[in-house]
């Protein structure tokens, strides 16, 4: 049977023997079930924080005072009392703390991995902050002829200021996307290794640079603002600039919770040099949303109940469009938190931009096509609670209408052994856009036995139907049909920490302009850490990574590295 359906199966068993349970079994007390989000790879490691739960004895029991009579009456005792010695309890020692870390790891395929966090306390009401991360790829990829060495690295800085009234912070940063377009058309293969491929250059680039800020006050009807300026260029001489504002307003109207949240987007950006497939070498947005939205909240219930109102300018083809989208969500406690039912109608304008795009997929053509999705409709439905103390779950049921949803589809290249360009071998990405209709299945469950450990497994089962993208025989190009992850941490003990994840990706259709429709395999990827405590400062960690998974591909002509190993090293210290 589909591994899809089994374990799709099973969630929606338990789900239903939670329905059945008795009142007068164990329950909660309070919180409800956070769900952890699909796996998506990182770099970084999650660290937990030790709370000391405070007691708070409300019952004080007043003493009785008490009389004491002593008489004195002689008594011929022959015991004598041995001498006591003085028990001594060890004091427990508290877990430290510290604000900052430098990371350190090498693995093979010439993997290097480097992260600092950093956290300067100006005063008692501001701090500064850095982050930097370094991620960077010798390559060696079984079967790949060309150059798969990539780097990624990111620099941010933060400053706040927190008062009784008001905080802002300002955060600024950069990043520096190089990648190798190394996954050609597999007819060139051959060719490209007679000709000493060390030679060839596919090599591209992104440079992303940012600057915001954000204000919250306490004590207002006007609750927050936040401006935020990017841009971004690329290697293929591309360029992009964007600054959105947004603010919100904040009221209580007879016990009742009014917002009124109020953004301004604009995009802009061109492409100078166009791929194998002509694309729009101009293009400028200006998106107005208006968010008004009550809230409603009760033991029982909660319910926030709103709609987004937009308007989206074309600049460049001078054209205007008035968008409506729902926006409420709602739950209510059918059994304490044991049965919780919950609905969401969402929906939105989604300014996509070349920068997302290269976020998700470096190995884009030199030009694609940017158009913003009219997402009309993002339902869903469902229960979620906690079948014990220690088990949680959640199951729900969806749909979804994306207009002018965003494809990732591929070209058979242009092959010209002495001239020829970086993307001209079959070996870049493209945007094509149609209307997807999308039926959804989920569910997850979460065990947490307590600090020690934890277990989260989750899954989705997704059903496409695709209209108005006749150019790519309306297939719902790269996306998969099924998707689960487990994500699970174990501390043996003070020093020894355990960690998983573990994710499969079902079958997957893409289009390549000149052959039609080929298929992706399913995979599963298995990934292990170990992180062991030299002392309260230094520990090192151990990684295993795609275990499973062998060369992969994700994206289509991309194998992925196969079996990786890295070990380093954490120091903790504060300034």
């Amino acid at each position: 049977m589909n591994i899809k359906y089994i374990i799709a199966s099973a969630i929606f068993v338990a789900a239903l023997t939670v329905t059945a349970q008795d009142k007068e079994e164990d329950r909660l007390n309070g919180g409800s079930i956070t769900v952890v989000k699909a796996y998506d790879p990182s770099v970084s490691d999650a660290f937990k924080v030790k709370s000391v739960p405070q007691l708070n004895d409300t019952t004080r029991i007043e003493k009785k005072a008490v009389t004491y009579s002593i008489f004195s009456v002689p008594v011929a005792s022959t015991f004598t009392p041995a001498k006591g010695k003085l028990s001594r309890l060890k004091p427990t020692k508290r877990p430290q703390y510290f604000d900052n870390y430098a990371r350190l790891g090498l693995g093979n395929y010439g993997n290097i991995l480097a992260e600092f966090s950093g956290n300067v306390e100006i005063d008692r009401d501001s701090d500064f902050g850095i982050y930097l991360n370094h991620n960077s790829s010798l390559g060696g990829i079984d079967e790949v002829v060309l150059d798969d060495g990539f780097l990624d690295t990111a620099l941010d800085l933060s400053y706040g200021v927190r008062s009784r009234d008001i905080s802002w912070s300002i955060t600024g940063g950069a990043r520096y996307q190089s990648a190798n377009l190394y996954g050609v058309f597999d007819p060139f293969n051959a060719a490209l290794a007679v000709n000493d491929p060390d030679d060839i250059d596919v090599n591209t680039n992104y440079l992303s640079y940012g600057i915001g800020g954000n204000i919250d006050f306490k004590e207002s009807i006007f609750s927050e603002l936040n401006l935020k300026i990017t841009g971004l260029t690329s290697g293929q001489e591309a360029a992009e600039a964007r600054a959105t504002i947004g603010s919100k307003f904040t009221v209580d109207v007879q016990e009742t919770e009014v917002d009124l949240g109020v953004e301004l987007d604009y995009l802009t950006g061109s492409f100078d040099q166009q791929g194998l497939i002509a694309a729009q070498s101009d293009y400028a947005y200006f998106s107005t949303t208006a968010n008004p939205r009550i809230n409603i909240y009760d033991d029982l219930y909660k319910i926030e109940l709103g709609a987004k109102v937009n308007y989206l300018s074309d600049i460049e083809n001078s054209d205007g469009q008035l968008h409506i989208y729902p926006d409420i969500n709602a739950s209510y406690k059918l059994l304490d938190e044991n049965v919780i039912a919950f609905a969401q109608i969402l929906g939105g304008l989604d300014i996509n931009s070349l920068q997302q795009f290269a976020d998700q997929n470096v190995f884009l053509a030199p030009a694609i096509d940017i158009i913003p999705t009219d997402r009309q409709l993002d339902s869903k439905i469902g229960l979620k609670g906690r079948i014990t103390n220690n088990l949680g779950y959640k199951i729900y049921a969806g749909y979804r209408k994306e207009n002018d949803r965003a494809f990732y589809t591929k070209d058979i290249g242009q092959y010209v052994p002495l001239n020829a360009e970086a993307y001209e071998y079959g070996n870049v990405f493209y945007t094509q856009y149609g209307d997807l209709s999308t039926t959804l299945l989920g569910g997850s469950l979460s065990v947490d036995v307590n600090s020690q450990f934890n277990l989260t497994f989750s899954a989705q089962s997704m059903n496409y139907d695709v209209s108005n993208g006749e150019s790519f025989e309306n297939v719902a190009s790269q996306l998969p049909d099924f998707t689960a992850d487990v994500v699970g941490t174990f501390q043996v003990n003070d020093k020894l920490d355990l960690g998983t994840t573990v994710y499969f990706v079902g079958d997957r259709e893409v289009y390549r302009f000149g052959t039609g429709v080929e298929t992706l395999d399913s995979f599963v990827d298995l990934n292990l850490d170990a992180n062991y405590k030299l002392n309260p400062r230094l520990s090192l960690f151990l990684r295993a990574n795609n275990l499973t998974g062998g060369n992969y591909e994700y994206y289509l002509d991309y194998p992925v590295q196969d079996l990786q190993i890295m070990g380093g090293a954490v120091y903790k210290f504060d300034f």
